[in-house]
This record gives structure tokens, sequence and C-alpha cells, in this order.
């Protein structure tokens, strides 16, 4: 890269200090920072303004309910107080004035109501249940309380009112009245009937029984002032009172009148700053109205704040783009210059992203993108076009030169190979003499390397093993390295794919298949021996690359977090009541979801992940039965499938008392489920195994019994505490006389032996009752509970709501 040199600052003049550098507000970019700023700060003024004033309708709304709900809380109090005394007489037939004096003493009314003016009772018929009236008064209300000045037409309403509550048994409110002293009252009637019969029913019976009116005279001042004990108020808001009428059946309501008013009364104001809420108290309507200040919103202390901030922002946004603009028209030639420089750089960088450091060959992410595009090209030849054929080439005993000459002594050869590979022709235009001349060359890293070959002469398999051998032959010339003389040897692996064919991962006919395909034959001609080549027809199906991938991603998933467990219920065979749980190996990928386990246990099994996920299932099931435990209150046990390599391949009896003793759960808790094949298999060693988990106190079961292995005596020489039943013997259970017989002889064996039988897969009503009446152990499957996640095993577990199904007609469903 050559370097160009800048004018000196002499030569150059500063455009912010030239008369044409200098802007205006008529620039266009001025002009729209200076305007969206202008927009943006009334924008936050009037949001702001809206939202405070938002703010304070809500406070006002909340007000207003507290204030509303205050209130009907004490008169809601106060009708209590009537009906309390109202109970007084239907207690007894009759009530003295000194009875009714010592209620109202206990009930603390003088002390605890100060709202309450008196309470009285008044005698309406001649069958009174106390000699009355009888008057008690607080707050210095004499005896001329019991006649209240009313304004005309309320006599008959509170007539009409008393009837009513009579006749339906209510307590009701009348219209406010006004007292001699000026005060308003609030008055509440409660019927009273002939004592010791309670409410007699009907309203013929009602009327018949009368015996007369409770009343409870209130200040309606007083009670506004002490509704209000403990709510927040606003400042300056005003409220008011008005009774606006009865609602009982059959009359028009009443003329609004004002109970009370807060002093300056309610002045006019917008709709905004008043609400008016009505309500039903008592069988009347009232209405609750509050007013509070008038507010600007757009004149608040943080809307002008904003306004102002805004405003301040825009001015130095303005000052700011207006610095920048000048700068740019500066910065503008020098980048045109760098423009130029980058893009002399650009290609060359790109070629060295692709190429090899060491030999210039294509590196390994080059060739695989160029093997892709000619993949999908080649699938669209006629079969006449032949054949496409891939070679990976490896060094034999490279490694050795890198040890006994060193390390540049190997890139010597590594450079050297390289140029022989690119005289091979095709790449460089000079004839090869080979059948077919390369297309593509790479090197893949250490000491391999690819070609690519194509064409229709490839189509014979004679040719394609014929360009092999010239391979062989012309790289394992001699090679004069320093002073040594190497004959660098090599190994071959080939496979190929038909033109015309279109990629199928099951034959390894995309780009990652068909090096898959090659490295396999590769390690195959090392096996042989050196100077040997191997060719992957495509016959043998490879490991499907969604295959490799799914293996990989199962290497991260217990770090990952991915893998969890299910749990499938195991119930009593007599009580049918929960008593443990099978432990279910569940795999969620981030990708592809639920992954079935028959996908990728297997996976597990072959590439010998099935030792640590097996920890990890050990460990996991152990904590989760010490937290049913914990929390149920219910000593529930926990089977854990263990596998062949794991039982065998691992050290089993320290796994499982690391996690026992982690999780704080009682050996017996745990049981370990095995297969036929592993009891059978090594006598001795299953012996010595299986002793070892005994002396820890963890249970051991046969899984699947009765479909691997005929021979039973590892029932008798080995600890096992318990068989299950494989599911393909109840299916056809109690239907088929011969499968129900079969099942029965288990369940007498397992009896005999003394060892408990877990039957899985019970599905149906039928082979839950015929196991119940062989006497099996314990029964799993469908009918009573499928495989849930942990955290829903143990909330239906603390619920008990785990299904009863089948023999008792009372259990849950």
């Amino acid at each position: 890269m050559s370097i160009i040199s800048s004018p000196s600052s002499a030569d150059s003049p500063d455009p912010l200090d030239s008369p044409a550098g200098e802007l205006s507000f008529r620039h266009p970019v001025v002009a729209g920072v200076l305007v969206l700023g202008l927009l943006l700060s009334l924008v936050a003024w009037w949001a702001l303004a809206r939202h405070q004033a938002q703010e304070a309708d809500h406070r006002f709304e909340i007000q207003v309910q507290v204030r509303q709900q205050h209130l009907v809380r004490h008169v809601d109090h106060l009708q209590r107080l009537a009906r309390s005394f109202q109970g007084l007489f239907l207690a007894s037939r009759e009530v003295s004035a000194r009875e009714f004096a010592a209620h109202f003493d206990v009930l603390q009314v003088a002390r605890g109501l100060p709202e309450v003016l008196s309470v009285r009772y008044e005698n309406c018929s001649a069958a009174a249940v106390c000699a009355g009236p009888v008057f008690l008064s607080t707050n210095g209300l004499g005896t001329a309380g019991r006649d209240l000045p009313a304004r005309p037409g309320d006599a008959a309403d509170a007539a009409a009112v008393d009837e009513d509550s009579r006749d339906r048994n209510l307590t009701v409110m009348h219209a406010p009245l006004h007292l001699a002293d000026g005060r308003v009252a609030l008055q509440i009637s409660a019927p009273v009937y002939l004592g010791g019969e309670g409410d007699p029913g009907s309203v013929e019976s009602r009327r018949e029984n009368q015996a007369g009116h409770l009343r409870v005279l209130v200040d309606a001042a007083r009670l506004m002032q002490v509704s209000r004990v403990g709510e927040a108020e606003f400042d300056g808001l005003r409220l008011q009172l008005s009774d606006v009428g009865s609602v009982a059946d059959g009359r028009s309501p009443q003329p609004v009148r004002t109970v009370h008013a807060d002093p300056g009364g309610l002045a006019p104001v917008s709709s905004r700053d008043r609400r008016d809420l009505t309500f039903e108290v008592g069988e009347r309507l009232w209405r609750l109205s509050l007013v509070r200040p008038p507010s600007e919103p757009l004149l608040g202390a943080m809307p002008l704040l904003a306004l102002m901030s805004g405003l301040a922002l825009t001015a130095a946004a303005v000052a700011l783009v207006m610095r920048l603009l000048r700068r740019a028209s500066r910065s503008e030639a020098e980048c045109r210059r760098l423009d130029s420089i980058v893009a002399d750089d650009d290609a060359r960088l790109r070629s060295i992203a692709r190429q090899d450091g060491l030999t210039g060959l294509l590196n390994r992410e080059a060739f695989q993108e160029l093997l892709a595009e000619r993949l999908h090209l080649w699938a669209l030849q006629p079969a006449a076009a032949g054949r496409l054929v891939l070679v990976q080439l490896d060094l034999d005993r490279f490694q050795k030169i890198n040890e006994m000459l060193g390390h540049g002594a190997g890139d010597q050869v590594l450079l050297a190979i390289g140029e022989r590979l690119r005289g091979l022709g095709g790449l460089n235009g000079a004839p090869s003499g080979l059948p077919a001349e390369p297309v593509l060359l790479a090197r893949l890293g250490g000491d391999e390397f690819m070609l690519l070959f194509q064409g229709p002469v490839l189509g014979d398999v004679a040719v394609i093993e014929a360009l092999a051998r010239q391979l062989i032959d012309r790289l394992g010339q001699p090679l004069q390295v320093g002073s040594h003389t190497l004959r660098p040897g090599c190994s071959l692996g080939l496979a190929w794919i038909d033109a015309g064919a279109v990629a199928d991962l099951s034959i390894g006919a995309d780009d990652i298949g068909l090096m898959v395909r090659t490295d396999r034959a590769l390690h195959q001609a090392k096996r042989a021996g050196r100077a040997q080549f191997r060719i992957d027809a495509g016959q043998e199906v490879p490991v499907p690359v969604d295959q490799l991938r799914l293996e990989a991603d199962l290497h991260h998933a217990i770090e990952r977090r991915e893998l969890e467990l299910f749990f499938q219920p195991q119930f009593d065979g007599r009580t049918l009541q929960v008593v443990g749980a099978e432990a279910l190996l569940r795999w969620r990928h981030p990708q592809l979801g639920m992954v079935p386990p028959d996908r990728f246990i297997p996976l597990a099994e072959e590439s010998g992940l099935i030792v640590p996920i097996g920890r990890w299932v050990i460990d996991e099931a152990c904590r989760q039965a010490a937290q049913w435990s914990a929390l149920a209150c219910r000593p529930i046990g926990v089977a854990v499938n263990v596998s062949v390599r794991q039982m065998l391949g691992d050290d089993i009896a320290s796994v499982v008392a690391q996690a026992l003793r982690r999780h704080a759960l009682p050996a017996q808790r745990l049981e370990l489920e095995i297969t036929e094949s592993l009891a059978v298999g090594d006598v001795a060693q299953a012996r010595l195994l299986l002793a070892r988990l005994a002396d820890l106190g963890v249970g051991v079961a046969i899984d699947d019994f009765g479909v691997g292995y005929s021979s039973l005596a590892y029932l008798r020489d080995l600890p096992v505490q318990r068989v299950k039943v494989d599911r393909s013997f109840l299916r056809q259970v109690p239907q088929d006389a011969g499968s129900s017989r079969l099942v029965g002889a288990m369940v007498s064996m397992a009896r005999a032996l003394e060892i408990g039988l877990v039957a899985e897969g019970v599905e149906t009503v039928e082979q839950l009752d015929f196991l119940c009446e062989q006497g099996c152990d314990a029964i799993q499957g469908y009918l009573l509970g499928r495989p849930i996640a942990g955290d829903d095993f143990l909330h239906r577990l603390m619920a008990d709501d785990f299904g009863h199904r089948g023999r008792n007609p009372e259990a849950k469903s």
C-alpha cells in the first residue's frame, strides 16, 4: 500500500474560518433540526401537561371513590346499630327501658359514635313490647328532639317509608330533617315486631305483629366529619352531600335536598373539576359532589421546565449541527481519497481471507462455499456429464517430519506439495496427463488437502481408480528439504456424485455430506496402510448430517439446561394411592422443540454421553424426590432407568451415594431400573454391582421383565427387589385368556419369590380391575397418570389430584 501525504494546513484553508464555510438557518439540515426541535419541545410540553392532568384526574377519581366508600361504610355501621336494637326486641317479648338503656351502654354509642344524636323506640300498637316510648340521647340533644320539625310533605313521606320498611323488614333512611337548633339530621329507621318470634315472614303477618319503630338520629355534619378520618385530602377540596329521594316501589323520587355542604359551597367550575357520584344507602339515593380548585396544566412547573429544556436542547442541537456540517465539508475530500485506497485494498483482503496462509491455496471455508455452488449446478447437468469426484489427501508420516526435522521443514514439505498440486494442470493451464484435471484445490489445515474433479470420463470407476493411483505416485516423488531427501507419501479418500443427482442427506450428496464421505474413505485408507486409497461410492448410508448436528447439540444440552425430567406416577395396587414415580428423560431443543427419547438416547449411547447424562438424571431425580417428601409430607419414591453402559462404565455406586448425600434423600426412596441383559450377561459382575447398591439401601428393579431372556435364575441369585411387567403382556388382558393366565402367573411367581411386581402400560379400566384382583403390588400407566413435568407432579401431589379410576366410584376423575 502506498502512503499518500495529506496537504499541510497552510495550503488548505479551514472552512470554519472562511466565509464560504459559514452556514445560515436557511440550510435545509439546520432548518430541519430547528423545526424538529421546536416541534418536539412543544409535544413534550403538551404531553407532560396532559400526563400530569391525567394523574390529577386519576387522583381525583380515587378521592371521590374513597370518600364515598368511607361514607357508605359509616352509614352501614349506623344501620347495623339500628338492627342491633331491632334484634333486642326480636329476642324478647318484653323489653324494659332499663334493658334498652343497658343495650345502649353496651354498644358504647355515646363514646364510639359521636355522630349519633339519639336512639329511640316508638310504640305503634296496643300490644307493645316496651313501655315506651324510650329515648336515649348523646351530644346534649334534649327530649324535645323527639318532635322534629319537617317540611310540608315530609310527614307523609316518612309514614310511607315506615310502611315500606315494615312490610319488607328493611332498615331504611328518611329524608333529611332540620332540627330546632339549625342542624341537619339523618334518621335511620327499623321496624320492631312482637318479640320472641323473629321475622313474621309474610307482609300480612308483619303488619299484624308490628310493635313499633326503632329510630337512630344522626348529625349529618358530624357524620361527614368522622367519615373523613384516615382519608388523604386534596388541598382546597370541597364536597356536598344531597338527598336525591326514595327508591321504594310505587313512588317517584323526591326533590333533591342538600344534606351537608363544605364552607364556600360548590362554586361554578368546569366538569373536569367536579365529580358527582350517586349511590344507594338505606333505600334512598344520595349524591356526593366534590369540587377541586381549578388548575391550568400547561402552566405547571414541570411542563414549563420541559418546554424550556427542549428549547435549550434545540439551540444546542442547531449549534452542533452547524459545526458538524462545516466539518463535513472539510472531510469530504479526505473521504474520497480514502475510498480510493480502500477500493484498491478490498480485493486483496478478500483474496487473503479465502486463501491458506502458507500455501496460497483455497482455505476450508472458501472451498466449501465453492463446492456447494458447484454441487447446485451439477444437479442441473444431464447424466452424460459424468461424475463429480471429491478427493481428500492426507500426507503419511508428516508428524514424524515435524518431530525429527522441526516445523520449518514441515512447512517446506507443505509448500512443495502445494506446488505439485498446482502443477497437476487445469488450474495453471498446463496439461497434466491425468484422466481429468482438478477444478478446485484447497488445503483444509495441517497436512490435509482437497481436490475436486469433474467430467464425462469419470463415469467409469476404473478411470477414478487410475486417477487415484497417479496422484499417489506423483506426490510420492522424492523431495529435497535442506540436506534431507524425503519421500512424502500420501493416502486418499474419494467420493463421487453423478450429474443430475439431487442433494439428499441420506446419501451425503450435499457439500457437508460429500466431505464426510471422503473423510470416512480416507480413514479406511489410513487403516489399510500407507500410500493407499479408498472410494466411498455412496452405497453405504452414512450417518445423516442432521444426526451429527443433533449429537453436537447433545454435548451441550446439560450445560444449557435443555434436559428435563418428566415423572409418571406409580400407584399402590390395593389403595390406588401414589407411592412413587418413574423418571423419564426429555430434551427440549431450542430449535427442534421436544426431541423424542428414541431419537437422542441411542445417540447418547453410541457417543458415550449416556454416562454424564445418566449422572445428571440420578442427581436431578434425587433432588425432586427430596422436594416431594419435604413439601408434600409423604414418602414418595422415584425410579430411574440406568443403561448397561452407565452401569459398567461408571462408578454407579459412588454416583448414587453422592446424589443421595447431596440431597439428603433416604436410600430406600430411590430405585434403579436395569435391563435383563445386564442381569444375565455377566452374573458375577452384576452381583457385585447390585450388592454395592444394596449396601447403600437402594432398590433394584428389572425393567421389561419377560421380553428378553427366559432364564429366571438371576431372580434367585441377584439382590433384586422388584420386576416390571412389560406393557406388551397387558395388551390383550383380560380379553385373551392366555394373556390373563400369563400375567397372573407372573404375579404369583413374584409373590412366591417375595419380590415386588409393577405392571406398566395400564390403559383400560378392565386391565386395572384385573391387576387389582390378582394382587399386583404397583400399577403404572396412562389410565391413572401420564408423564408430567416435575413442578406439575409436585403441585398435583400436594393437592392429591391424581386420578383413582376404575375400582372406587367415589374417586376423583
